[in-house]
């Protein structure tokens, strides 16, 4: 299985270190580790769990490329809709999922590997 890369910031004190690791990482090792600070981070199985679904998502839509130029995400404004080419949209938004904590917010963006720019948008 092809597990897509996550990154978040850490929050070791006085570091700003971005960690980057994968599903496989946290399923083999338990846990990831800044390589800066050495702070440790391991996950309640939950949210592997939905990180594991969110990343096999994205690999299913990685998979679906072929047919995307065919696919529109359609939004409406007042009596107008607006197509918006569903390739286009993917290679313009950030790919997140966020984790709530007591004290805030950690966000981890999925880094996709953008689909070929020499295929056509149509």
């Amino acid at each position: 299985m092809n597990y897509s890369k996550i990154e978040f910031q850490c929050i070791g004190k006085a570091c700003d270190s971005v960690i980057v690791f994968s599903i496989g990482d946290i399923e083999q090792n338990g846990s990831v580790c800044c390589v800066s600070c050495k702070k440790n981070y391991s996950f309640h199985p939950e949210f592997v769990s939905k990180m594991r679904k969110f990343s096999r998502l994205i690999e299913a839509v990685q998979d679906a490329k072929d047919i995307l130029g065919d696919t529109n995400v359609a939004i409406k404004v007042k009596d107008q809709e607006i197509k918006v080419p569903y390739r286009l949209l993917l290679t313009r938004m950030n790919t997140l999922i966020m984790l709530k904590m007591e004290d805030g917010e950690m966000c981890f963006r999925f880094r996709v590997e953008p689909l070929n720019e020499q295929e056509t948008i149509r």
